[in-house]
């Protein structure tokens, strides 16, 4: 239930790695991949992505790589979440352009829509500091 897909999972390690560096350091995609162990070009996607969301800082070029752009205590694992995925929710019936051929007969629509407020809740108390224990 609610599992935590790849893209999440080589975030995390990119970020507890990166945070693990001296201040203004940067790591390339090469090197997370690489210490790793998992694909490059997932890897390299994953943090063009946080990125684009100002999460971290990119330097191109010769000696390029990534940094913090934000404290990791200030990004809650709804909001990394939300920045690789888009909006997540349990069903489909829960994304408004989203159909669902049993709507009309469900008699579980109120229920899962409670779940899955608290979910979120949950998702957004969590800080990434506190899932690295950096």
């Amino acid at each position: 239930m609610n599992k935590m897909n790849k893209k999440m999972e080589y975030a995390l390690m990119a970020l507890r790695l990166i945070s693990q560096r001296p201040a203004n350091s940067l790591t390339s995609a090469k090197e997370v991949a690489d210490q790793m162990h998992i694909s490059f070009e997932v890897t390299a996607r994953v943090l063009q992505a946080l990125s684009a969301r100002g999460l971290l800082k990119a330097e191109y070029g010769v000696g390029g790589g990534y940094s913090l752009a934000r404290a990791l205590s200030t990004v809650s694992l709804h909001e990394l979440s939300e920045m690789l995925e888009g909006n997540t929710t349990l069903t489909k019936c829960l994304i408004n352009d989203e159909g669902c051929e049993t709507l009309p007969t469900c008699n579980i629509t109120t229920p899962i829509s409670n779940l899955n407020k608290k979910i979120q809740e949950f998702y957004k108390s969590v800080s990434l500091e506190e899932v690295l224990h950096v």
